[in-house]
């Protein structure tokens, strides 16, 4: 059968029916010129600007100081880069949740944003929250972000001490959630219809999602038990997995990270050598509330970072299982020569080893690469 010679009509409802993703796209593409045709054609139905999302996770790289205009994702599905028109991200802090982006600019403006199809949801300014002036900068402003869009309800990591705030769409200041004691959050889930947050000390709280409309209650949930894990925390993720039995449990991940060795501590050393060396995981489950050392993830592959931690299972093979995927979240990058995005990489479960996902060089002191998760 001629492939080109397929009637119009017919094509377009097989071009329809079969073009979800960026790689369905660039596959019938390449067919020959006929089917390239219909499928650009596809693309702008669909309402993609920036073109159709991946179907698997991205990276979103740092921006280049000389092009204010475009940005760059690193597609894991192929190993290729695509450019993405994404002006309103330049110069701005940028992390990520559901494939959506929030910025902050210098100017404290806030700002949801869909990179592919360009939808820009105006959040309150980052200095409503009380006191955000007093403790921190804009570019310290919000580090962790869950976008729960059926609500819709935008929870963060705020300021220099990581607290915890939200807002609902059309809301013109960010409300905090009295968390008790002044301990460091260090992320943030969303999960079967709570937030849960895991702390410096080892604590894991929850508050319910669909509570009163501007009042969160924060509740005491566990504590990794110290025979676990009793060292000082650099970076931790708390991330929510169902299993088959549909049993429901959070998987604590702990980020080990190696300074220079030398027997006095410099600052500005540690700011250029540090690199994440290990990572530790553990399994409470919501059930029986019991903790469990997890060595292996089995065929789930885990992403964590500046972007909200989430996991993904992949038949294909493209994506690493039993593996940790990760991005340069240490707060020290701000402070090294030419900032954050060195220390990346995958971790595998099964012996420890490290490798590279992506091999380029893509730093900032202001916004590193970042996870951007398939819609």
């Amino acid at each position: 059968m001629d492939w080109s010679g397929m009637l119009t009509e017919l094509l377009d409802i097989v071009a329809q029916k079969s073009i979800k993703s960026y790689e369905d796209d660039v596959c019938f593409s390449s067919v020959c010129k006929s089917w390239r045709s219909v499928a650009v054609k596809v693309a702008i139905k669909v309402r993609y600007p920036n073109g159709l999302p991946s179907r698997l996770p991205s990276l979103l790289l740092a921006e280049r100081i000389e092009d204010k205009e475009f940005r760059r994702l690193y597609l894991l599905s192929n190993e290729s880069i695509r450019e993405i028109r994404l002006p309103e991200a330049y110069g701005k802090f940028c992390t990520s949740s559901c494939g959506w982006l929030i910025t902050v600019g210098d100017d404290t403006t806030t700002k949801l944003i869909n990179p592919l199809s360009c939808e820009i949801i105006n959040l309150p300014k980052i200095d409503t929250f009380p006191e955000f002036l007093e403790l921190s900068v804009w570019n310290l402003g919000i580090r962790k972000l869950l976008f729960h869009s059926q609500l819709p309800l935008v929870v963060v990591l705020w300021g220099c001490f990581n607290k915890l705030g939200f807002c609902r769409i059309g809301d013109d200041k960010w409300t905090s959630i009295e968390t008790g004691r002044v301990w460091p959050i260090l992320d943030i889930t969303c999960y079967d219809g709570r937030v849960y947050c895991f702390d410096s000390a080892f604590h894991i709280r929850s508050c319910d999602v669909y509570g009163e409309e501007n009042k969160m209650v924060i509740v005491h949930v566990s504590r990794l038990p110290k025979e676990y894990y009793n060292e000082d925390l650099i970076g931790a993720y708390v991330i929510g997995v169902d299993d088959d039995d549909g049993r429901k449990r959070l998987l604590v991940v702990i980020r080990e990270v190696m300074y220079d060795d030398g027997d006095i501590y410099d600052y500005e050393l540690c700011c250029e050598t540090y690199k994440t060396y290990n990572f530790r995981v553990f399994d409470f489950d919501l059930e029986n509330k019991k903790w469990s050392k997890v060595n292996d993830l089995g065929k789930k592959t885990l992403f964590v970072g500046y972007s909200s931690s989430f996991w993904i299972e992949d038949a294909s093979g493209v994506i690493k299982s039993n593996c940790i995927y990760y991005t340069d979240d240490v707060e020290l990058y701000s402070d090294r020569k030419n900032g954050g995005g060195t220390d990346m990489g995958i971790f595998h479960m099964c012996d420890g080893t490290i490798e590279l996902h992506f091999t380029g060089e893509s730093l900032s002191k202001v916004s590193p690469p970042v996870w951007l998760q398939s819609m």
